[in-house]
């Protein structure tokens, strides 16, 4: 073995999770989610992260945009059933724009994978 030969090989692995592996799972997430918005569809994104002396690690999921994180994003992979908070917000009707004011419903979220599916794709033959 030639001298540097880790640190060669974790450059390597860097390179195939970043231009490789991290955007054919972020694909097949797109494919997966579902759409209402498309807010969480468009935050979908992959990260490499590095720790010293630790193998690089590939972050697939939902990432901040500008209004912040997309906080649904594990109840849609996940599902989610319970109480939650709806904050107050503007709601655009065919009349016009009325106020919702803040109000705690129960919700019954069936999950939608689109992570794991991507996760669990045969890949590279």
């Amino acid at each position: 073995m030639e001298p540097g030969w880790e640190g060669n090989l974790r450059e390597a692995e860097a390179v195939f999770l970043d231009v490789q592996l991290g955007p054919d799972m972020v694909d097949d997430a797109k494919r997966y989610v579902p759409i209402d918005t498309s807010r969480l569809h468009d935050s979908l994104d992959h990260e490499v992260n590095y720790r010293d002396g630790a193998p690089p690690e590939l972050q697939v999921g939902s990432f901040p945009d500008e209004d912040g994180d997309v906080e649904y994003a594990a109840a849609v992979e996940l599902g989610f059933h319970g109480e939650e908070i709806v904050q107050e917000h503007e709601r655009r009707t065919r009349h016009g724009t009325t106020t919702v004011r803040e109000h705690i419903r129960h919700a019954n979220q069936p999950e939608e994978p689109y992570l794991r599916p991507a996760l669990y794709q045969e890949r590279y033959g």
